[in-house]
Parts: structure tokens; C-alpha cells; sequence
């Protein structure tokens, strides 16, 4: 049975860019989960909330299509994508395979303390969001693990890797867009990433590798039983 579509308000666009703008505003409601995964998109009410022709918001769904963050069903309509124990199983093994090269490489090439200092705001940004084993900010805490892992990825100065790996946290996003803030623990999220400082600050490789990989593995595995719980599909 479809969900029946989400009543929000939408603001007000200029007339130049309508797809740009449609397509930016939808996205980022899907990505905030204001939008839920398996929710049916209705076009009309979109471009009513906007004050726009359908076209425009066509455009902009098929913009997120080629996203993979909505899918397009002949006949049927337009749902935001729902993400499977499979789909979170690749993710992850990608940006693990991404991380513990671009650690190797910021190894290789010196650049450990650069990554060391520039690890410190997004500790102190996560620290503030939570007391003790519990969220005061999800929303704050998530942004600054996700800014904290990409720039381990950023300092290679890589561009089209840094590319491949900005789309991954898209769909990263919509995994998580699931659960809310029942995926990570935060005092152990926070455990693994004091492992990771101790290990950069130590010139530790195979520990910032260990640390990497503990803390990846540990996010996979908790939202694939919770998918597991919720009856998700393989």
C-alpha cells in the first residue's frame, strides 16, 4: 500500500533555474528525512507548494533518479528510494576500501599531523552533541562524523575520488534516513574515533587502519539488523 504523500510547505522560487531549484529543495528534503524512504512523490502537490507547472518538477525528479535517491515506476509514480541490506552492504564495503587507501596514502605522503589537525573541530562539533552515552544534537553529531571521515578522503587532494566518495555519503544519507539516531552509540562512536586520533597521533598506520575498520564494520552491521528488525529486504 503506497504511504500517502507528506504535507509540507514549500517556499516561494524566482522564475530562473526552476528544475535547478525544485531539484535542490527536494533533495534536501530527502535527505533530512522529511521525505521518507517508500514515499510517494506526488508531483502536483510539489508543484502546487512551489507555484510551479509540473515540468520543472518532472525534470526534477528525474534529476534524482539518476541520484538513485528516488525511483520511477511506470504506472505507478515516484517514490523516494528504500535501502536494502544489500545496498547498505556495498556502501559500506566502498567506503571502507576508500578510507583505509586514503589513510595509507596520507601515510605516504606525510601528511598525518595535517589530518591530525584538522581532525579537532569536528571531535570538539561531535563532543557537544552528546552527554554521556546519549544524543543532545543527532543531526550535529552525524554532520560532524560525516565531515570527520570525508576529510580523510579530502586530503588527498584526489578529485575524482573525492567526487566518487561525496556521491557514496549521499546514499549514506538515505541509509540512515531509516533509523534516525538509532544506529550509532554515541559514547562508542565516540570511543572508536578517540582510537583514531591515538592511533594518528602515534604515526600508527595498521591502528588508524584497525580503528577505521572497526568503526565502518560496527556502523554496517547495526543497520543491517535493524533493517533485519523492521523486515527489511535482503
Amino acid at each position: 500500500m503506497d504511504n500517502p504523500p507528506t504535507t509540507v510547505e514549500y517556499p516561494a522560487l524566482n522564475r530562473l533555474d526552476l528544475t535547478d531549484q525544485a531539484y535542490n529543495i527536494l533533495r534536501e528534503r530527502i535527505l533530512k528525512r522529511q521525505m521518507q524512504p517508500g514515499e510517494k512523490i506526488s508531483v502536483e502537490t510539489v508543484a502546487s507548494g512551489l507555484g510551479v507547472s509540473r515540468t520543472p518538477v518532472v525534470n526534477a525528479l528525474k534529476l534524482l533518479e539518476g541520484d538513485g535517491l528516488v525511483e520511477i515506476r511506470p504506472r505507478r509514480g515516484t517514490f523516494v528510494t528504500e535501502v536494502t541490506k544489500r545496498d547498505v552492504a556495498e556502501l559500506f564495503e566502498i567506503r571502507l576500501l576508500i578510507e583505509l587507501y586514503a589513510a595509507e596514502e596520507l601515510f605516504r605522503k606525510n601528511k598525518v599531523q595535517q589530518l591530525l589537525q584538522g581532525f579537532a573541530p569536528y571531535l570538539d562539533r561531535m563532543q557537544a552533541a552528546i552527554s554521556e552515552d546519549d544524543y543532545v544534537d543527532y543531526e550535529a553529531f552525524i554532520s560532524g562524523d560525516r565531515d570527520l571521515h570525508t576529510l580523510i578522503v579530502e586530503q588527498l587532494g584526489n578529485q575524482r575520488l573525492f567526487t566518487i566518495y561525496n556521491e557514496l555519503n549521499i546514499h549514506m544519507r538515505i541509509a540512515r534516513a531509516h533509523y534516525s539516531d538509532t544506529v550509532e552509540n554515541a559514547l562508542q562512536a565516540q570511543v572508536e574515533h578517540q582510537a583514531m586520533v591515538t592511533a594518528l597521533e602515534a604515526e600508527d598506520l595498521e591502528a588508524l587502519k584497525s580503528a577505521l575498520r572497526a568503526h565502518i564494520v560496527n556502523v554496517k552491521d547495526r543497520m543491517i539488523e535493524l533493517i533485519e528488525d523492521l523486515g527489511g529486504k535482503l
